[in-house]
C-alpha cells in the first residue's frame, strides 16, 4: 500500500517523476500544505494531469488496496488534490472516494466551481451522482483513460435536476444556527462554524465536526449531501479527508465536537463514534445547535 510520507516528500515527490518541480516542492514541504496546488494556473489541466499520482500517494484503503487519486481544477485555476479513504471496521459506506475528496477539498478552500476533474480511473455511479450536485453538473468535464466526459454524458436520466445558482453544493449559503448553550472552547467554535457550512438541502439536518491532533492542528468537517442519499458525505469523514492532506495526517487524534440540531431527522453521531474508535481513543463532546 502506497502512503504519502511528509517525513520524506521528497522520495514521495521523486517515485511519481516530480522531483524536479520546484515550486511544488516548496508547497509540499511547507508546513502549512492543505492539500491546495498553486501556481499553474496558466495551465492547470496540464498539470492536473501530472499531480494524478501524486494524489494518489494521499490514498488510506486498508480494505481494497485500490489505490485512487483525483485533482479537481477550480474556477480560480487552483488545484485541490483527491484521494479515497478507507475505515478498517465500520461500515462499508464510510469510504470516501477520490473524487468526492477534491471536491470537498476545493469546498473547504472556498471555490464556488470546479471546471473540470482529472481522475486516474473511471468514475462510479456512485460519485457520478455526487457531482451532480455541482452547480455546473451539465457542464464539468471528467478525464480520465486519456479521454474527455461531459457528466452529464456519464450520467444519463440523472436523479434529480441540476442545482440552481446559489443552491449548490459549492455555492449554497452558511446556515443561520446558534449553540444552545455558548461554547467554551476554540474547537466547539470550529466544530459549529462547521455546522453552518453543511450543505443539508434534502434532510435540512446540519451536523459538523471539529477534531485536534496531538500537534494541535484542527481539521473539521460538515455534512454534504447528494439527492440521492447514499453519496452523503458526513461531517467525520470530512475532517478525517481535511486531516489526510496535512503534515498531520498520522498525528493521534486528541479531542472531538461534534454539533448539531436537537431534533435532525438524519444524523450521524453514532457513526462517529464508531469511527473515531477505531482510529483515536479520543471521546465525542456534542454540541447542540439550533435555528435561529
Amino acid at each position: 500500500m502506497i502512503s504519502f510520507d511528509f517525513g520524506s516528500p521528497e522520495k514521495n515527490l521523486e517515485r511519481v517523476g516530480l522531483a524536479r518541480d520546484s515550486l511544488l516542492a516548496e508547497q509540499i514541504y511547507s508546513k502549512a500544505f492543505d492539500g491546495c496546488i498553486v501556481g499553474y494556473e496558466a495551465a492547470p489541466l496540464d498539470k492536473a494531469k501530472e499531480l494524478l499520482p501524486l494524489a494518489a500517494e494521499f490514498s488510506v484503503a486498508p480494505i481494497s488496496d485500490f489505490n485512487v487519486g483525483a485533482v479537481a481544477i477550480g474556477g480560480t485555476g487552483k488545484l485541490y488534490l483527491g484521494a479515497n479513504l478507507e475505515f478498517a471496521g465500520v461500515p462499508l459506506s464510510t469510504t470516501l472516494h477520490a473524487e468526492q475528496s477534491a471536491i470537498l477539498n476545493a469546498r473547504d478552500h472556498g471555490e464556488t466551481s470546479v471546471d473540470s476533474l482529472v481522475v486516474s480511473v473511471a468514475p462510479c455511479g456512485h460519485c457520478r451522482q455526487f457531482l451532480w450536485e455541482l452547480p455546473n453538473a451539465a457542464e464539468l468535464k471528467l478525464l480520465f483513460a486519456g479521454q474527455t466526459f461531459d457528466l452529464q454524458a456519464l450520467l444519463p436520466s440523472a436523479f434529480g435536476g441540476p442545482r440552481p445558482e446559489g443552491e449548490s453544493v459549492m455555492d449554497s449559503p452558511l446556515l443561520d444556527l446558534e449553540p444552545v448553550v455558548s461554547p467554551s472552547s476554540s474547537l466547539a467554535k470550529h466544530a459549529i462554524q462547521a455546522a453552518r457550512k453543511c450543505y443539508v438541502p434534502y434532510s435540512k439536518s446540519p451536523e459538523g465536526l471539529a477534531l485536534e491532533c496531538a500537534s494541535g492542528a484542527i481539521f473539521t468537517g460538515s455534512t454534504v449531501q447528494s439527492i440521492a442519499f447514499n453519496p452523503t458525505v458526513s461531517a467525520i469523514v470530512g475532517a478525517m479527508n481535511h486531516r489526510n492532506f496535512s503534515h498531520s495526517r498520522n498525528d493521534a487524534i486528541t479531542a472531538v465536537v461534534y454539533a448539531k440540531l436537537a431534533n435532525n431527522l438524519s444524523e450521524q453521531e453514532a457513526l462517529t463514534g464508531s469511527l473515531l474508535g477505531k482510529v483515536s481513543d479520543a471521546e465525542v463532546r456534542t454540541i447542540t445547535l439550533e435555528m435561529v
